[in-house]
């Protein structure tokens, strides 16, 4: 198992849940010198300039202008004592005028952020995403409210009144070899000789070692065996969980894709994969991914 942390993923956020439900403390936060304040608007973060793409986080002090238009604040956490808050712009076709910063896609971006940041900014990201899915109560059609510092939804209907909660999507995403040989598979909509291991969702009433044997079946045809976790990805794009494992297959059965999932799949050598070219012909997984990871540890193993 990789002993190291994913990208978006950071030890050094106290997500001080017990804050949430004080409101006076909360609200102190905002006008706090020490504050600082992350800002979404739709799928982006601020960043300084696109020249300059490192992340652009705002004292309380200097975030007026941004509370001022703000749908959400949202209280993430204390980073070594100091409040970090998450400021959620409205939809809109562009931009908010803005006196600093420009708003890019965090994925794009994400080898200019420190590894905290980049956690702290898909976070931010993925509540900003719960709020938009959930204004209205699943359960009687009433409009929901933000409360807990932006961390639950509460129906104001008076006959319902459920909470709601924020949710993540588990998926598997599983290495599979079979000695020296690994199989990768590609999506036609991927980047031009983008190849990654395989993936899916969890469906109701299935283990996570089920959801591997079966996604394996489905996408590629072939059985696998010794399904063995490996480590888990938070994936706020935007609101999945994906759980790694490794399983070992046979590279002689044959490949049967599903066309709808899978463009291509083959096994392919431990020294061929050592000497991808990672250009439009071929490339490995994103940098950013636990793909990226399943792979590299496995090349790392000889």
């Amino acid at each position: 198992m990789s002993g190291k942390l994913h990208i978006y993923t950071t030890e050094k956020l106290d997500r001080a849940a017990h804050l949430r439900v004080l409101p006076e403390q909360l609200q102190g936060y905002r006008s706090a010198p020490n504050s600082l304040v992350t800002t979404v608007w739709g799928h982006r973060g601020l960043f300084v300039s696109e020249t300059a793409p490192v992340p652009l986080f705002l004292s309380a002090l200097d975030a007026s202008e941004i509370f001022e238009i703000a749908e959400e604040i949202i209280f993430l956490g204390l980073k070594d004592e100091q409040p970090i808050l998450g400021a959620i712009l409205p939809q809109s076709e562009s931009p908010p005028p803005l006196r600093k910063g420009v708003f890019l896609d965090i994925r794009d971006h994400w080898s200019f952020l420190d590894p905290d940041d980049a956690a702290i900014m898909s976070y931010a990201r993925g509540l900003a995403h719960w709020h938009r899915q959930h204004r209205f109560c699943g359960s009687c059609g009433n409009p929901t409210r933000s409360v807990e510092a932006g961390h639950v939804r509460h129906c104001t209907g008076e006959s319902c009144g459920r909470m709601h909660f924020p949710r993540t999507d588990p998926a598997v995403i599983m290495r599979v070899t079979d000695g020296d040989w690994c199989l990768l598979a590609r999506n036609a909509g991927w980047r031009p000789g983008g190849h990654s291991v395989l993936a899916g969702f969890l469906e109701i009433g299935e283990s996570l070692e089920q959801t591997v044997i079966r996604e394996v079946r489905e996408e590629v045809g072939i059985h696998v065996r010794n399904v063995k976790y490996h480590s888990s990805q938070p994936w706020p794009f935007p609101a999945s969980l994906m759980v790694g494992f490794t399983a070992e297959g046979n590279r002689h059965d044959p490949l049967v894709l599903d066309p709808k999932e899978i463009e291509s799949a083959r096994w392919f050598h431990r020294d061929e994969l050592k000497a991808s070219p990672e250009n439009d012909s071929f490339n490995l997984p994103r940098k950013d991914s636990i793909s990226r990871v399943l792979v590299e540890d496995w090349l790392a193993e000889k």
